[in-house]
């Protein structure tokens, strides 16, 4: 007898694949959020941080070493201004709330020197 078709056993092994195979992507596409979440804020605080720099560079007065902090929004820059060889250091750390009362921060060193203007 040539039956066609495919038996209960077969179709039960192509559900059970095609399970795995979903809950994998589910469980991946979740990594993925939550990767675009972090990849968004890293993204803000590195504008912020460059932002800072940026100011501080431009300042022709040369500014003294130092400290000094603000807030943008939810997020709260600090920087540290550091003699470094023969010019200064500049450390940014940017940090903002996350959930549970928890807080990130990412840190942003950079060197140069403004008595080279």
């Amino acid at each position: 007898m040539n039956n066609k078709g495919f038996t209960v056993v077969e179709v039960m092994v192509a559900i059970l694949v095609l399970t795995i195979g979903l809950l994998a992507m589910a469980s991946t596409s979740a990594l993925v959020t939550r990767m675009i979440g972090q990849s968004k804020r890293f993204e803000a605080a590195a504008e912020l941080a460059s932002e800072r720099i940026e100011i501080i560079k431009a300042d022709t007065t040369c500014p003294n070493l130092g400290s000094g902090s603000m807030t943008s929004g939810p997020n709260t820059v600090a920087w540290n201004i550091t003699a470094f060889g023969r010019g200064e250091r500049i450390q940014v750390i940017v940090s903002w709330p996350l959930s549970a009362g928890n807080v990130r921060a990412d840190t942003f060193n950079t060197v140069y020197s403004c008595h080279t203007k």
